[in-house]
């Protein structure tokens, strides 16, 4: 049987309470994680994820707290690596870093940030994921690039965890960021979707890890929505119901068929059998993005039909 760890997305959209509230019901339902999104600006109001993270950390005792994933371009590398070597003191070592490269232009635009190509943006990202690297583990800590550099840096205190916070990053370009994500990464996370496009790039992946870090492979992990009913009354109603939510402009029907491909959806067996696809190519992380929330109906069937061992 694999070992297989379950995360949950609560939806920074719906505000602190909502937030909150089913954080706290996947703690006390024993999921492993919970993993925020990191934007700042959309259709809806919707809460700064590392300031929610640091909130949730009181609030808990023992899930984990991640982003997933944080954009590179919003925050200094070397103010980052003191923000999370802090959290993780603070939470008693429960921080897990997503991060990427970032992509929506519109928020770099709003406020106020360069958008580079984005060969740039991952350029940027390696020299990061370098001086996070150095900050908590040298003191001091000196580097130099093109985009970032820290001169005699202190970080301290450095993370509880060791030899350091895990880093996950998001990312799925083939030639530079699966490169950046073997030479860095302790985690790679992708979209649930197509199975051969998945494949590809675990095998690409794979071999990037082989040549660049003498080893076979780092962990992977995959985001998925997340629709789980016991009858297909209750999967219909949760997707129009989603779909109000979400505010979509484009024809239910049109919308339905996207967020299907980023879906693990049916009842719990018919999401084992899909689970199982992506666990045979190597997945052993999941972070599930329930779309019934604020219920706690669809958290509650997975974790008591799936993450309990069916798998």
């Amino acid at each position: 049987m694999v070992d297989v760890r379950y995360g949950i997305f609560p939806d920074v959209r719906r505000g602190w309470e909502v937030t909150r509230l089913a954080v706290q019901e996947a703690e006390k339902l024993g999921y492993e994680s919970i993993w925020l999104a990191d934007h700042l600006m959309g259709e809806r109001p919707l809460l700064e994820s590392w300031t929610t993270l640091s909130a949730l950390s009181s609030l808990t005792t023992r899930i984990r707290l991640g982003t997933m994933v944080l954009c590179n371009s919003f925050r200094n590398p070397a103010i980052l690596a003191k923000m999370a070597a802090t959290l993780d003191n603070v939470s008693e070592g429960r921080v897990e870093l997503g991060i990427g490269a970032g992509w929506k232009e519109d928020e770099y635009v709003g406020y106020g940030y360069e958008f580079p190509n984005p060969a740039t943006r991952i350029r940027q990202l390696n020299e990061a994921l370098i001086i996070i690297d150095k900050l908590w583990t040298e003191s001091p800590a000196s580097y130099e690039g093109k985009h970032f550099k820290i001169q005699q840096a202190y970080c301290e205190p450095k993370p509880i965890q060791k030899p350091r916070i895990p880093i996950t990053v998001g990312g799925t370009g083939e030639q530079l960021m699966l490169r950046l994500v073997a030479r860095h990464a302790d985690r790679s996370n992708w979209w649930v979707g197509s199975k051969e496009l998945f494949g590809r790039r675990v095998q690409i992946l794979d071999e990037y890890c082989r040549k660049l870090r003498k080893r076979p492979k780092i962990e992977k992990s995959a985001t998925a929505l997340l629709n789980i009913s016991e009858t297909q009354e209750q999967l219909t109603r949760n997707l129009e119901q989603f779909y109000r939510a979400e505010k979509s402009d484009r024809p239910f029907d049109e919308w339905r068929k996207e967020v299907s491909s980023r879906m693990i959806s049916g009842t719990p067996d018919e999401c084992i059998d899909q689970l199982r696809t992506y666990i045979d190519l190597g997945v052993t992380y999941f972070m599930i993005r329930p779309i019934d929330l604020p219920k706690t109906e669809g958290i509650n069937l997975f974790a008591n039909e799936i993450k309990s061992g069916r798998i």
